[in-house]
């Protein structure tokens, strides 16, 4: 702990943000020193071991836990006197942590009507089919012998997914019912391998109707008590199937300036009760008039999409998610009119296999800006599933550059990541000792 109590100390309260200190989502902490005249506290499992030295204080408890997250909150308030004056989450497995806190000592938070709603894929869907918001029809399910039973009520190909979670973790498409039993094997073994750490339940299961699409975009939209509007809209890379694992992300959006669709964004944030800070929407289009709301997470999205907002658009938008929950915005802004560029980041992927190597590659003559490496060798590179198949990621920015040209960057991002990751990484295919 640094020394709290100088010119900074807010009157014995500080800011605690809760899910910045992952890599791509660390500029909510620059948000908040900026933008906060007071301390900032993270929290973590260990506060000693791999602490964040950027935070003013670590509080050392399990940020996915509510109960525990509360009680050391109410501990440091014991030992020091000090008291959290916002509680702002960045992970969407924060969000119920925050609420809990927040909802203890009488601080702005989330509907606790949106978290169920929010959370659950299931209870989203219905709200959105309640509010006319296009979706995929959908069915539950628990066990193999029940998915089999559901998925005659619906139309092949169908996709199966966890209802909790994200980042394409259990995602997959089936298309003839032979496939369910090796479909339902690995959505389920996705789920139990994350489990322990996020306390997620088994049988909590969907399979929903594929749409048709030619491509997906995401939009981030800022909620305020009533109000919403449109930060930015960002194109979505895509694995092929069977997974839909995504492989980059891409600003501005060649669907930026589509009013209905900014329209479908604000009211599927709307029906979900979302009422305080950034929510992320993803939506397939099939054509400029034919869209459906794949999920809300009422976060601000990750892979780094708030940093192309701001290297495009001049500004950081978690100023604005941590000003939602510190309850001082005055005006929702417009979507910004005029780009200063194209910017994209792409994800490398090692083949799979033990790395046994990692190359040291000098940076092109490209508009590569930053490249980290999130992989070490004896580390076992996974199939590209979801996002836990990731080995690193680049960052790209090209000023001046029109969006009409944004696809065709795109193109040169993917093609990057496959050259850099083929270069960067030596694997074997079998496990051997290092």
């Amino acid at each position: 702990m640094f020394n709290l109590r100088g010119a900074r100390s807010n009157k014995g309260r500080y800011l605690l943000l809760l899910g910045a200190d992952p890599l791509l989502r660390e500029r909510a902490i620059v948000s908040a020193l900026r933008t906060y005249p007071g301390p900032v506290f993270g929290m973590m499992e260990s506060a000693v071991v791999n602490a964040n030295r950027v935070f003013d204080h670590v509080l050392a408890a399990n940020p996915y836990n509510a109960k525990e997250a509360l009680e050391a909150v109410e501990a440091f308030e014991r030992e020091t006197g000090f008291t959290p004056d916002a509680v702002v989450p960045i992970l969407e497995l924060n969000i119920h942590v925050a609420m809990a806190i927040a909802q203890h000592y009488g601080l702005p938070t989330l509907a606790e009507e949106s978290l169920t709603l929010a959370r659950d894929k299931h209870t989203m869907k219905v709200a959105f089919e309640e509010a006319g918001v296009p979706c995929a029809r959908h069915r539950l399910f628990s066990t193999l012998a029940e998915l089999e039973e559901v998925a005659q009520e619906l139309t092949f190909p169908v996709v199966l997914k966890p209802r909790d979670f994200a980042g394409s973790v259990g995602v997959i498409k089936v298309t003839d019912a032979a496939d369910l039993a090796a479909a339902f094997d690995h959505c389920r073994a996705s789920l139990l391998e994350i489990a322990p750490t996020y306390d997620f339940t088994d049988g909590r299961y969907q399979v929903e109707e594929f749409v048709t699409s030619t491509h997906e975009v995401s939009i981030e939209v800022i909620n305020y008590e009533g109000r919403r509007a449109v930060l930015a809209v960002t194109d979505k890379a895509k694995g092929a199937p069977p997974f839909f694992t995504e492989t980059g992300q891409l600003i501005p959006s060649r669907e930026s300036g589509n009013t209905a669709l900014r329209e479908l964004a604000l009211r599927a944030c709307e029906a979900l009760l979302i009422d305080r800070g950034i929510a992320h929407v993803e939506v397939l289009m099939n054509g400029p008039d034919e869209q459906y709301v794949v999920e809300v997470a009422a976060r601000p999205g990750g892979d780094g999409i708030m940093d192309l907002i701001d290297r495009v658009y001049g500004y950081n938008p978690y100023d604005l998610h941590i000003a939602a929950y510190r309850r001082t915005i005055d005006e929702l802004p417009a979507i910004p009119s005029e780009p200063e560029g194209v910017a994209a980041i792409g994800f490398l992927k090692a083949p799979t296999g033990v790395i046994t190597e990692i190359h040291d590659v000098p940076a092109g003559p490209g508009p590569e800006i930053a490249r980290y490496v999130t992989s070490k060798v004896g580390d076992r590179s996974r199939a590209a599933t979801s996002y836990l198949g990731r080995n690193g990621v680049i960052e790209v920015f090209e000023a001046g550059t029109s969006p009409a040209d944004a696809e065709a960057v795109q193109d040169r991002v993917t093609a990057l990541a496959q050259e850099l990751s083929s270069e960067l990484f030596t694997v074997i295919e079998e496990d051997i000792e290092l």
